[in-house]
């Protein structure tokens, strides 16, 4: 399944009542998945990383993702192709790591 035909398939499933609803689930589901990988090394615990986990909480930060950007005239596929043209650009460059994003 491409982007686009994902990102008009997860819209279907967009049954909230205040139009904020992906936007702050986009910030807490992000969240969720980074606690998974972030937890274990801040407090030294010795924990396997579930792989079924990661997709469930990654899967929820990309329907999110891809219901704020159809909300606003944005294709997921879109943001995908600018983003490898700007870390090609940057890896030509020299730039891929530094501070800014105009680098």
């Amino acid at each position: 399944m491409g982007f686009n035909e994902y990102q008009d398939k997860a819209e279907t499933f967009a049954t909230y009542d205040n139009v904020f609803y992906p936007y702050a689930s986009l910030m807490i589901e992000t969240a969720e998945l980074v606690d998974i990988f972030v937890k274990p090394l801040l407090r030294g615990d010795v924990k396997t990383i579930i792989r079924e986990e990661v997709i469930a909480e990654a899967g929820d930060v990309l329907w999110n993702l891809a219901v704020l950007l159809k909300k606003n005239n944005v294709k997921l596929e879109e943001v995908a192709l600018y983003n490898i043209e700007k870390l090609t650009g940057r890896l030509a460059r020299g730039t891929i790591r530094g501070d800014g994003g105009n680098r």
